[in-house]
């Protein structure tokens, strides 16, 4: 029941916040097609998700904020969930079309991709969520939350599967928003489970509901 409160948060903030999410997925598209800027316009469109999420204000300046600060850090996230999903597949690919009980082997290497995408979702809103952002401090943190919550991590992740469908299957506008709307589901998906631990203070609905 979790996971389908924080999917209607992703779509309530990104109609709330709609000319900021274009705006946010404008300038990363931007910055993947120059491919250099991949990383600072990531790092920049992840932070201002990660404020919505915790609805504090945000608007284009923390995106040009954060894609200057933290640049080293960034390029390492970016890169890395850029390279390894494929160097995993191929990995999958290469055991599945061997013979005899290499073929098995393949089933293993699913099973690390599958992991590899559930731990992901949670590295750039781990990184920012922090008050001194640490690489290794959001891994292990990822780590624990897919360990933890398996089920809701791969519901959440399904779930942004499904908006990269819809977004492809339409032509505008909605590809627009895709970018901003996989940055608010995985930043609202991981404060969804910190709030669960009573590490994130509750969304001003949850608040109010509970003091009526």
């Amino acid at each position: 029941m979790k996971a389908f409160t924080i999917m209607w948060r992703v779509i309530k903030s990104a109609y709330e916040e709609l000319f900021l999410c274009v705006g946010m997925s404008l300038l990363w598209w931007a910055g993947l097609f120059l491919v250099v800027t991949g990383a600072p316009a990531t790092m920049g469109i992840e932070h201002v998700a990660n404020r919505l999420a915790n609805y504090k204000r945000a608007d284009s300046g923390f995106f040009w904020e954060s894609a200057r600060l933290h640049l080293r850090q960034g390029f390492f996230l970016f890169w890395l969930s850029v390279i390894v999903p494929p160097a995993l597949a191929f990995n999958v690919w290469f055991y599945a079309n061997s013979e005899g009980w290499l073929r098995f082997i393949s089933l293993v290497w699913l099973w690390v991709l599958l992991l590899w995408l559930l731990i992901s979702q949670y590295l750039f809103p781990l990184f920012w969520q922090q008050d001194e952002p640490n690489i290794r401090l959001a891994f292990r943190n990822a780590a624990l939350l897919t360990a933890k919550y398996p089920l809701y991590s791969l519901l959440l992740f399904l779930f942004q599967i499904l908006l990269i469908f819809i977004c492809v299957a339409v032509v505008l506008p909605l590809p627009l928003l895709l970018p901003a709307m996989i940055a608010l589901a995985q930043n609202f998906g991981t404060l969804g489970l910190l709030q669960e631990m009573g590490l994130a203070p509750e969304p001003p609905e949850a608040e109010v509901d509970r003091r009526g």
